[in-house]
């Protein structure tokens, strides 16, 4: 077996954190696309699994998310994208407006996987939950880690019992150091500085862990990695995973920061996140449009008219036919009387609505589309029929286990929409 094999199955055995996952690694060798999914839980208008990585710390006995990534993996094109979302990054919680990394601890990991879902309007299948305490005995274990310290980074919290003073140049880090290296954020770019630091330093472990004297570590790391990560993932999808990906070529993996730019709001420092531009990079529009980037979904380049082609029109008959399961509507863009009126519009081309309300909060960029989590084929095919109707970007319809009946939640994005849910009503 490769080198490169045991490395990332390891990574990913850390990914399940389940002892003795790792000698069954041998079932799982070379398993196909389609395999994969039939294991997997994964989206299936875009085949991509999307996992959320949350690094947790213990200050002053609280628990606190400290860092949070984004991975999607295509199963397909077998390419790997992690997004950092910095910590800062300003979101909509139950409370009001706050940073991301508060929804961990308002309301656990249940608050923040619903706070990344409906920020970035994309699905969550798996999380990782890594906890700190173990990560220096990692390192050490692995014989620490070779970084390039761009500049001296000093910062003493005597009431978090935090203490760093790291040299300016080359060297090999311990557990203790590295720790306190992925953790340091007071210099001039602050959280950003901070997440590029963590991007470079995953970067150094997996080329750490690719060498030859790694192979009689394995065992001890893998039980190491029970101490240090939680995850919803069971040993044999994340081994599987992982020797699906243990030949990925180096330009297969890519790593990025959440788009956006900095600003204080009320006297608070945010991230404000560019979700147009995240969308893009997790998709790989922007890499299929030659780096430039294209209108997400959604939405248009300025202007440029939306306009559909004969074939692009779907049958209206054949579409209403399909939906035979209420629907509910909810109001995501804070527009007085929103959800009415797209339910009024929705029940003059003869749809059932159950429901009409306003959604949790009122920062929905785009419209999406929630179908009940064990919905029969009947709900799938209204949700299907829906998501036609509106022009809903598949990657926008999305399981949950918060709705009893389909439901479609109108953003920001709702002129576009009601024109078009008006379109279907004058074809009639």
């Amino acid at each position: 077996m490769k080198i490169l094999k045991i490395a990332l199955i390891f990574i990913l055995a850390v990914s399940a954190a389940f002892a003795g996952a790792a000698l069954r690694v041998h079932t799982f060798v070379d398993p196909k696309p389609q395999t994969i999914k039939e294991s997997i839980s994964f989206t299936e208008a875009s085949g991509t699994v999307n996992i959320m990585l949350i690094g947790i710390d213990d200050v002053e006995g609280g628990r606190r998310a400290d860092a949070i990534a984004f991975v999607t993996i295509d199963i397909d094109r077998r390419i790997v994208r992690v997004m950092s979302i910095p910590r800062d990054t300003r979101v909509q919680l139950p409370k009001g407006w706050d940073k991301i990394n508060h929804a961990y601890a308002y309301g656990g990991l249940d608050m923040l996987r619903e706070t990344v879902v409906n920020f970035l309007g994309l699905p969550v299948n798996y999380y990782v939950l890594v906890n700190y305490d173990s990560f220096p005995s990692i390192i050490d274990l692995i014989g620490g880690v070779d970084i390039n310290v761009e500049r001296r980074m000093v910062y003493n919290d005597n009431a978090g019992k935090l203490h760093i003073n790291i040299p300016r140049g080359f060297q090999r880090l311990d557990g203790k150091t590295a720790l306190h290296y992925v953790r340091f954020r007071h210099d001039a770019l602050g959280d950003i500085g901070r997440v590029k630091r963590q991007q470079e330093f995953i970067k150094a472990v997996l080329k750490k862990l690719q060498t030859p004297s790694m192979i009689p570590k394995i065992p001890e790391l893998a039980q190491k990695a029970i101490e240090m990560v939680n995850s919803d993932m069971t040993p044999a999808q994340a081994l599987q995973l992982a020797s699906y990906l243990a030949d990925l070529p180096g330009e297969n993996l890519k790593f990025f920061t959440l788009p956006g730019k900095a600003a204080y709001i009320s006297n608070v420092s945010y991230w404000i996140g560019d979700i147009s531009a995240a969308s893009e990079l997790l998709s790989g529009m922007s890499e299929e449009n030659g780096g430039n980037g294209s209108a997400s979904a959604g939405e248009k380049e300025d202007g440029e008219e939306e306009k559909e082609t004969p074939e692009d029109q779907p049958d209206v008959q054949e579409l209403l036919a399909s939906i035979s399961t209420p629907v509910s509507v909810l109001n995501g863009a804070g527009v007085s009387g929103l959800g009415k009126k797209a339910a009024t519009t929705l029940q003059k081309i003869g749809i059932d609505i159950v429901h009409v309300g306003n959604a949790k909060h009122f920062d929905y960029q785009y419209t999406s589309i929630h179908v009940p989590d064990k919905g029969s084929e009947s709900v799938q095919r209204t949700a299907r029929a829906m998501g036609e109707i509106t022009g809903i970007d598949k990657r926008l319809i999305t399981r949950s286990s918060a709705v009893p009946h389909v439901t479609i939640i109108i953003g920001k994005d709702r002129e576009r929409i009601l024109k078009r849910i008006e379109g279907f009503a004058g074809s009639r």
